[in-house]
């Protein structure tokens, strides 16, 4: 190549003694996320983030390859493919023992292309994790046929993880051998009534406000806040001194903050912003219930931490949600009241926690890696030295 060529490369490149990365080393665990890197700690982002944190904390090189289409956030081994060939070369490239992929809601035909490209790779084992998976239920099982592209790409990864035994039936019915499908719930134990120190303003608004209603989500177009303003309004009419508070952050959040100033009930609506982990576990065990409108939800984490705490869950009928909750219609206000009303009534029984002595779903998934790794397999050498891009990817 020309110098003039090299001049007008659309990727300059730099190696590892101009810049460390943390796959200079070859004999630790070497692992690349394939995912939406978390705007919000909730779902299969949260489930990405933890993992990659986990393994940082133990010594391991972990990467993340982020595939959210606007929201960056710059961090230590995140980076961001401008295209997909770029995103093609980084996996072809970059050295590593595991790619796990991470998709999210429906199978859709780019998620499927490019898990196809994982399988490809020839260098490391791969595994997937399936998050949510509504397509698999009757209304939508145009997908779940083995000899079609989703089963034939799904077979061709080493190992799948489902999180819950619907996705296990669902890979089963694609033709997935079982000793593949690994049932792992992916995310951190958090501890029932542990003490979190929650911001003043919170603290002050909780004790003000009696029966407590928490709600939580990604402020978008499939969560319908404003509706929880209106079920506030009836249970008021029972509770006077009944509050919302609503977890969580997004697109609409200035909409969302707009349409609050503007209710008859503001006074008694708090909206937090995005909280950790811990400090919303929190809140949704000291709520007396917890609304969950998004419609496109069905195992997300305030779910998972409520049934931990025994609070009740109102919920929109997507067609997804477990039994457990309390359903209503999408945009039925008067339904949704009732139901709220129904669940104040009921005695909650009190919540066991698990043993801190046992590990969670991320020790589990990063214990698979090992193992996967240590099954004898014909694989070529890693290369000695990875060149990065200098610009584009997150830097």
């Amino acid at each position: 190549m020309t110098a003039a060529t090299s001049e007008v490369s659309l990727i300059p490149r730099r190696t590892y003694s101009e810049e460390p990365e943390p796959f200079a080393q070859a004999k630790k665990l070497r692992v690349i996320q394939v995912g939406c890197y978390p705007a919000s700690n909730r779902g299969a982002r949260s489930n990405l983030l933890t993992i990659h944190e986990r393994l940082q904390a133990r010594g391991s090189d972990s990467i993340v390859i982020d595939l959210t289409p606007h929201y960056r956030v710059k961090q230590p081994g995140v980076y961001y493919p401008r295209s997909t060939f770029e995103l093609a070369r980084m996996l072809m490239e970059i050295p590593a023992d595991v790619v796990h992929m991470h998709i999210g809601s429906a199978l859709t035909v780019p998620k499927i292309a490019l898990a196809a490209i994982v399988n490809k790779l020839p260098e490391a084992k791969k595994v997937c994790t399936l998050h949510l998976g509504g397509h698999f239920y009757p209304k939508k099982g145009l997908y779940a046929w083995r000899w079609g592209a989703t089963g034939l790409v799904l077979r061709q990864f080493d190992n799948l993880i489902a999180i819950n035994p619907e996705i296990a039936l669902f890979f089963e019915r694609l033709g997935v051998r079982a000793n593949c499908i690994q049932l792992i719930t992916p995310f951190p134990r958090l501890r029932i009534g542990a003490s979190v120190n929650l911001s003043s303003a919170i603290e002050i608004f909780c004790r003000r406000h009696t029966p407590l209603i928490a709600s939580m989500g990604e402020f978008d177009h499939g969560y319908d806040l404003p509706k929880q303003f209106d079920i506030l309004s009836k249970v008021r009419e029972r509770y006077p001194s009944a509050g919302l508070i609503a977890i969580g952050s997004g697109n609409l959040h200035f909409k969302f903050t707009y349409a609050r100033a503007l209710h008859q009930e503001s006074n008694h609506i708090e909206l937090t912003g995005t909280l950790s982990d811990e400090a919303a576990s929190e809140l949704i065990q000291r709520a007396n219930v917890l609304l969950q409108p998004d419609i496109d939800d069905f195992d997300s984490f305030a779910i998972r931490t409520a049934r931990k705490s025994n609070t009740p869950v109102v919920g929109t009928d997507n067609g997804r949600r477990r039994a457990a909750a309390y359903l209503s219609a999408a945009g039925d206000v008067e339904t949704a009241s009732l139901q709220v009303l129904r669940s104040l009534q009921i005695a909650r029984p009190p919540c066991e926690d698990a043993p801190a002595s046992l590990s969670d779903g991320v020790d589990d998934v990063i214990r698979l890696y090992k193992q996967m790794i240590a099954q004898p397999a014909q694989q070529a050498p890693l290369r000695a030295a990875y060149e990065w891009p200098s610009i584009g990817w997150g830097l």
